[in-house]
């Protein structure tokens, strides 16, 4: 072999080494949010019923709502010991009543505000913060088309229906969940920046505009409403973030979506329901992302049964919406969980 072709062949392999070494490479990602619901003590034997149910989605992360502050013996402790006793090491944090699960190194947290709080993980060395979330559950808007109050003062029967949908839209801005997420987005810009991926999830306790359009607007009691919410009108028209089920599932009337109130089939349907005589059926648990080239969703769908509450009685879902729920135990919430499959570029 010549000096040349030694040459040429040394710099081959080194410019292969260094392409292997620089490329990215995929992973299936899968992302769950869920509300527990008083930290599943509504529900009997719902921390087993939880763990089977998560062990069966089987998430990269997982993030909660519900949890009792300062409880050092939670749901969150007991699922992931049960979890590394089967063989699945998982890390946690907690703050403020919300938690997330990750299957990768939490290597810092921070309080965002009392609604949200902030984690960032170490996935195959790309940095993905998670924000996750409970927002204000009062100034519930969307129950004034439905002939119920918003929380504010009473949830009772009102008089009649509010249909005035500058009203509606206002009532919601009152709840500080709009200037809550506008803090996660101020905060994510600088992770943004220096090349984090970024995902805002939880029970925001709003439904979507993407969701409440003029298609839907004689639909789950809408009464001819189509409302610009503004939680979500910030996050996809102004922030320019995603909502991972309607990037998945973009008609909401084939995909409703409804993450709220469900079925719980061990417990009297009119224990779960809050605007008994009203279908107040909505999706108010979201996966938001900020969009990058490294991050698509390829698929969402809801875990927990098919069946959800209209009029305080339970109802097969029938929409094209696709349920995960494992057959080896019960639910433990009056929400569905959301998840969110991502094929994600890391390094």
């Amino acid at each position: 072999m010549t000096h040349f072709s030694i040459r040429f062949v040394f710099a081959a392999c080194l410019l292969f080494q260094c392409f292997c070494e620089g490329a990215a490479r995929q992973i299936r990602f899968v992302s769950y949010t869920q509300n527990l619901w008083h930290e599943c003590t509504k529900v009997p034997d719902g921390v087993n019923n939880l763990i089977e149910q998560v062990w069966y989605i089987n998430p990269d992360i997982a993030t909660f709502c519900e949890l009792f502050p300062g409880n050092e013996d939670s749901v969150i402790e007991r699922l992931t010991g049960v979890f590394e006793k089967r063989g699945r090491k998982y890390y946690y944090a907690k703050m403020d009543g919300r938690a997330i699960v990750s299957r990768h190194l939490i290597i810092e947290t921070k309080r965002i505000n009392q609604w949200c709080f902030k984690a960032v993980l170490d996935v195959y060395g790309t940095r993905i913060v998670v924000y996750p979330s409970h927002s204000e559950y009062r100034f519930y808007s969307c129950y004034l088309p439905r002939g119920y109050g918003d929380g504010s003062e009473n949830w009772g029967k009102l008089p009649e229906p509010i249909t005035d949908v500058m009203e509606i839209e206002r009532i919601a801005l009152l709840s500080g969940r709009t200037e809550s997420a506008r803090m996660v987005v101020e905060d994510a810009k600088t992770e943004i920046a220096e090349g984090s991926l970024v995902l805002y999830q939880g029970d925001f306790n709003e439904p979507s505009h993407l969701d409440w359009t003029r298609a839907t607007a004689d639909s789950f009691d809408h009464r001819g409403c189509s409302v610009k919410w503004p939680l979500s009108k910030y996050m996809i028209e102004t922030a320019r973030w995603k909502d991972a089920y309607r990037e998945a599932h973009p008609n909401p009337v084939k995909y409703p979506g409804i993450t709220w109130p469900t079925a719980c089939p061990q417990l009297d349907e009119s224990s779960i329901a809050w605007a008994k005589e009203a279908d107040e059926r909505d999706r108010i648990d979201f996966i938001y992302y900020h969009p990058d080239h490294r991050i698509k969703v390829k698929d969402a769908f809801l875990a927990g049964y098919p069946m959800s509450l209209r009029r305080a009685q339970a109802v097969c879902d029938e929409s094209s919406d696709k349920f995960v729920i494992s057959k080896n135990a019960g639910w433990f919430s009056d929400h569905r969980g959301v998840v969110a499959v991502f094929k994600i570029n890391v390094k």
